[in-house]
């Protein structure tokens, strides 16, 4: 392509940029009540004001390098790229942050400059490592009850690895884990979720539902009631689906699964905080495709796989991959441990020796 040619095409895309920009801006004009900015806000103001889990420290207790005396209060509600939502007595506020902070996270803020000051502590924290560099940790959600990690059997297809990293990162954030198995509409036959077999055996709840069809809503609306609650999994399994399933005001964009290689599409491009008829407040966040660990030991890995400890090594310090008269190899060679599990096991011990 010439240098006129590329020109003129940035020109045209730049042209249907802006062509976008109206027409959803007029869309917002015509009807604003359907915009899901505005629903949030009109569905949480009918309610009494959000009590903050941790009290906005006294002007004594803020430091010259601190927050200002006059900071406010608020409960990020939305993040995205470059900003922030704060919700904060009723009104929703949009901030630059310079700070990490994360959806769920309790802060203090200045109204007059936009910015976020401080973050207060925080309760829980599901974290991940950044995707381009394994030392910075990404707070997912903070302050959350339940981690709900969604996922499908079929389209796209089930990943038990990402499952267990799922569960690590969740027991590491003091929340309690909920799987979540989407699509149950697609599949043939019962034995297409014995691979789920081993976390009912572990005793994480399972939850079986479809929002196509409505199956299951009621057993995930109970298990989600009056909780604050984090979706997350792998792309295209159906977590604004879902929402959509539980609250059909909120009309989420939702996306197809890919048929050339079945994965799932990044729809959602930000988290965002909903609250439904039932009182449970769920955070929807964007699909991944990997899911690294941070700050993950390789004791801490031996740690969540439970049903390990069920067995006796020769060495009191065994990792279950060389040593000779290893309980746990032998439990696997045996059917007593699922063999996706020590899988899935070895793969992470794996990642973490590339750190």
């Amino acid at each position: 392509m010439s240098r006129e040619d590329k020109k003129l095409q940035k020109h045209f895309d730049e042209r249907a940029r802006r062509e976008l920009r109206k027409a959803a801006k007029a869309r917002v004009r015509e009807n604003p009540a359907k915009t899901p900015r505005q629903r949030f806000d009109l569905r949480w103001t009918d309610d009494e004001d959000f009590e903050f889990e941790n009290p906005v420290p006294s002007k004594k207790q803020i430091h010259n390098d601190g927050p200002s005396a006059s900071a406010t209060a608020g409960l990020v509600v939305e993040i995205g790229v470059g900003f922030c939502d704060v919700l904060s007595a009723g009104q929703r506020v949009r901030c630059r942050s310079t700070m990490d902070c994360a959806i769920g996270d309790n802060v203090l803020f200045s109204t007059e400059r936009r910015r976020i000051e401080q973050v207060l502590s925080r309760r829980t924290t599901l974290s991940r490592t950044d995707p381009h560099n394994p030392h910075i940790e990404r707070v997912i959600a903070a302050n959350v009850d339940v981690v709900v990690n969604v996922v499908s059997v079929k389209s796209p297809p089930l990943r038990p690895g990402l499952i267990d990293r799922y569960l690590i990162a969740t027991g590491r954030s003091g929340a309690v884990p909920l799987l979540c198995v989407n699509k149950i509409d697609l599949l043939a036959s019962a034995e297409e979720l014995d691979p789920l077999k081993p976390y009912q055996e572990l005793g994480v709840d399972v939850c079986l539902c479809s929002a196509a069809t409505g199956e299951g809503l009621d057993q995930l609306a109970q298990a989600l009631a009056g909780r604050l609650c984090v979706f997350a999994g792998h792309s295209g399994v159906g977590k604004s689906s879902l929402l959509n399933a539980l609250d059909p005001t909120l009309e989420l964009t939702t996306g197809l699964v890919s048929h050339g290689n079945e994965r799932g599409t990044h729809t959602t491009t930000s988290s965002a905080l909903y609250r439904l008829p039932n009182g449970a407040v769920v955070i929807d966040t964007p699909g991944i495709r990997e899911f690294g660990l941070w700050a993950v030991s390789e004791a801490d890995v031996r740690r969540y796989y439970a049903e390990f400890g069920r067995y006796t090594c020769a060495f009191a310090d065994c990792i279950h991959i060389h040593e000779p008269h290893c309980g746990v190899k032998e439990a696997v060679a045996t059917g007593g441990i699922a063999q996706t599990r020590y899988e899935g096991y070895i793969r992470i011990l794996h990642s973490l020796s590339q750190v």
